[in-house]
């Protein structure tokens, strides 16, 4: 039992990574002016309800230990995947501590005392100060037990992560590699082959001499109808309200560029006014300083401006596609005959205020609320609003035109048609939505499909054309006959002699492509014989060995072990995911991250 935990403990890991994440400034995506018309709650799982405050407290965390990971700002597509993650791992925590819960699984004092000293948690592994060249050295650790207050880390963190090592116990207990399964492993690791094949590609059949009937193709549509399958998909007319800067916004990013340029030109420090200012975000570590860069490197507004000025002239505001610009050049020179600036700048992006988004969160309310009770039409006349039209799109959390929305889409997916939804948060702005359509699933109709079958029974056709040209010469391999004898005593044009590179037990064949049966002969065949007709995704070959490593037994035997573990730590892991996702596909989860974040 306690060598298994030893086993599990780093392979789940990843599970308990929610208990380490936990600080993060909501700068991005967050609705702070407009929370308090739903309750305070981001999400349920199974009825647990899980603040923002909770969710906010971890998203801050885990946004500041990524930007300690990468050394640099997060971007937008990083915030959310990190936000994503720190859902998961709520849904996650919640689901397995009810499953620990429903079990009964407990932990004792003794056995927290035992994995504290006996069985070092991977994270703690990690830390340099108890590692000897590199590796971990468990002597050092225990010295550093001695220290209270790194035993007192070391045995809350075992008896957190204990229950969770329990219940993976649980579930794979039952996991099992065979010896087979280490020796494939080991010769995909260890064992190489170089072959020379026999054989008629099907790219030597002239596809032009295949005539298919449209009765053909018919019979291919209903024998294959699942292929042409068309999933339910939902149709929505909404109205957006744009988040955009206002003309007083962009007022006010101006008059603040001409304060900024004033107090420089007066003698205040650049690169702290950058600091304090910049929406740049690479000025947390480089305080403004772009260094030298030439004419091509930077946009042509921002270009023109900085070559134009003079060493240590500030000018702006230089308006771009990426806001307004104060550029204080410091320095200029040629090198290899290439005109070069060296320059700090400002960046003040043009962005809508909170009063400016209060606004059009405001306003959404109101047409939802109108539109629920007059209908959306007559709210769209009463405040003038224009009325848009999604495409169909399909269960998939993405809606054409408007990105990522998965509240949105789950909501379409549950709506009655003529239902008007709740107001949801996009990228640009907010948006209030009615089911207008449902399609529901069926079948493309033939005749939109009809080239596609026409042409699968072409690919039918050759492939079967080829194994019969390449059975025409089955006896004279049987006999022995070398395969550049074969095909060059062929008159059709379609029989191909060649060899390949050496490859991998299991991997993809040079030339051949992908191909089980080829690849298993090549480790199968005695030296010298050839194989019997073998099919590969490009034909219909005969192949015999020209070279191969050898199975080296005292090589296995070293590597046995090691091998062993590692095949059952995977499918340790694939039967704990398997399992997981059932359980999660059975909770009642509902996500409503979309009332306080973009996208």
């Amino acid at each position: 039992m306690m060598t298994k935990m030893r086993e599990m403990s780093f392979i789940f890991l990843w599970i308990l990574v929610f208990a380490f994440l936990g600080l993060m400034v909501l700068e991005w995506g967050a609705d702070i002016t407009g929370r308090t018309r739903y309750e305070n709650i981001v999400g349920k799982v199974n009825g647990r309800k899980i603040t923002i405050e909770e969710f906010n407290q971890v998203l801050q965390n885990a946004y500041e230990n990524e930007r300690q990971r990468l050394g640099k700002e997060l971007e937008d597509a990083d915030y959310k995947r990190i936000q994503d993650q720190v859902w998961e791992n709520f849904v996650q925590q919640i689901l397995l501590d009810r499953e620990i819960e429903r079990l009964g699984i407990e932990i004792t004092r003794r056995e927290i005392a035992y994995h504290s000293v006996h069985n070092p948690p991977q994270v703690f592994q990690q830390i340099p100060q108890l590692q000897t060249d590199g590796k971990f050295d468990i002597q050092k650790y225990r010295q550093a037990l001695r220290d209270p207050q790194f035993e007192a880390n070391v045995v809350t963190f075992v008896a957190q992560n204990l229950p969770y090592q329990k219940l993976i116990d649980r579930i794979t207990v039952s996991v099992m590699v065979t010896e087979q399964e280490v020796k494939d492993e080991f010769m995909r690791e260890n064992m190489r082959a170089r072959i020379e094949y026999l054989g008629v590609p099907i790219s030597r059949i002239d596809f032009k001499t295949i005539q298919v009937s449209e009765e053909e193709s018919r019979k291919y549509y209903e024998d294959h109808k699942e292929d042409f399958k068309i999933e339910e998909k939902r149709v929505l007319r909404y109205v957006l309200f744009p988040t955009l800067p206002s003309k007083q916004d962009t007022a006010n990013v101006y008059r603040l560029a001409e304060e900024l340029i004033e107090e420089a030109r007066a003698g205040a420090d650049f690169s702290k006014l950058a600091d304090e200012y910049s929406d740049d975000p690479s000025v947390k570590n480089n305080h403004g300083d772009l260094g030298y860069f030439k004419k091509s490197d930077m946009v042509p507004e921002f270009a023109e401006a900085a070559f134009a000025a003079r060493p240590g002239e500030i000018v702006g505001p230089v308006k771009t596609q990426f806001g307004l610009h104060i550029i204080k050049v410091v320095d200029k020179k040629r090198e290899e005959g290439i005109d070069m600036v060296r320059a700090f700048h400002i960046l003040l992006k043009f962005s809508p205020s909170a009063l400016t988004i209060e606004d059009a969160r405001d306003e959404a309310n109101l047409f939802a609320e109108i539109a629920s009770e007059e209908g959306f039409d007559q709210a769209a006349q009463e405040l003038k609003r224009e009325i848009k039209t999604t495409p169909p799109f399909m269960n998939r959390n993405f809606i054409p035109g408007l990105g990522q929305l998965e509240g949105a889409v789950r909501w379409a997916f549950r709506a009655e048609v003529g239902d008007v939804s709740e107001v949801y948060r996009t990228t640009t702005g907010y948006v209030v939505f009615e089911l207008a359509e449902i399609q529901p699933e069926g079948y493309r109709p033939f005749e939109e499909v009809k080239n596609i079958c026409k042409n699968r029974v072409i690919s039918e056709k050759r492939k079967a054309l080829a194994r019969q040209y390449a059975e025409k010469i089955r006896d004279q391999v049987a006999a022995g006959k070398a395969f550049a004898e074969i095909a060059a005593a062929d008159t059709s044009g379609k029989v191909v002699h060649d060899s390949t590179g050496f490859f991998k037990y299991g991997a993809p064949i040079p030339k051949l492509g992908l191909s089980v049966d080829i690849n298993a002969a090549a480790f199968a065949l005695p030296m010298g014989k050839a194989s019997d007709l073998l099919e590969s995704p490009q034909g219909y070959y005969y192949i015999r060995v020209l070279e191969r490593t050898d199975f080296d037994e005292k090589q296995f035997a070293e590597q046995r072990e090691f091998i062993k573990q590692r095949l059952l730590q995977q499918k340790q892991f694939q039967v704990f995911q398997a399992w997981y996702e059932q359980l999660k596909a059975k909770a009642e989860i509902e996500d409503y991250r979309y009332r306080f974040f973009r996208g």
